[in-house]
């Protein structure tokens, strides 16, 4: 006869074996399998946000409006220059055109003065 037990709020169970482990538990100590962390988890959502950030900021200033809306300069921080796009459609896309230069070649900025790049990965 198996055992039921509940699991408290710091527990999970094993995927493998099912037994009741601490969360912070690599490997269960019942069975020995390496646990994974749930999909769902913030931890598992840790995507490469460097090679992310800069496809998305590329991504936002290629498409047509919002290029000349200046979203992807909100998208970093950017708020006044991002206001000013808005409001000058983006010198009617020269600024978008100039910025597209910038964030390719990797030397445009977010509002803290790091660099968009997008990192050591190829696309």
């Amino acid at each position: 006869m198996s055992e039921f037990r509940s699991k408290n709020v710091d527990e999970v169970f094993c995927r493998s074996c099912g037994s009741v482990i601490k969360k912070e538990a690599e490997i269960c100590p019942k069975c020995g399998v390496r646990q994974m962390p749930a999909p769902n988890t913030a931890q598992s959502f840790n995507m490469n946000s460097e090679m992310d950030h800069w496809t998305m900021t590329l991504l936002l200033c290629l498409i047509a409006f919002f290029g000349v809306a200046g979203i992807h300069r909100f998208y970093n921080g950017k708020i006044v220059t991002g206001v000013l796009m808005l409001i000058t459609f983006g010198f009617c896309g020269l600024w978008t055109l100039i910025d597209i230069i910038l964030i390719a070649s990797n030397q445009f900025t977010d509002a803290k003065g790091n660099i968009i790049s997008r990192g050591n990965r190829a696309l």
